[in-house]
């Protein structure tokens, strides 16, 4: 995907340190960014009722800053979806 332009990261609400030991015990290709407070994951995907942990999902965001396709859920877990819906995807040859 970064050869076609696209970038990949993944948003928690865990802090900084917790995402660096996640990134090195899991060997993580992309990089963690830590939201602590939540901003960025009420606006693009949700809380759960009760507990407060951010939903799973996959966003893709096109180059002109417009949210092209969300998956979320258990669907999230296997990225295909998603990166089927990523312009520069599309855009391959």
């Amino acid at each position: 995907m970064q050869k076609k332009g696209a970038q990949v990261f993944g948003i928690s609400k865990d802090d900084a340190d917790t995402l660096k030991r996640f990134k090195a015990e899991t060997k993580s290709q992309f990089e963690l960014l830590a939201d602590p407070d939540g901003g960025v994951v009420k606006q693009y995907v949700g809380l759960m009722p009760v507990v407060g942990l951010a939903n799973r999902a996959n966003v893709v965001i096109g180059a002109d800053g417009i949210v092209k396709e969300i998956v979320s859920g258990g669907d999230a877990i296997d990225p295909s979806s998603a990166i089927a819906a990523c312009p520069s995807h599309k855009a391959a040859p």
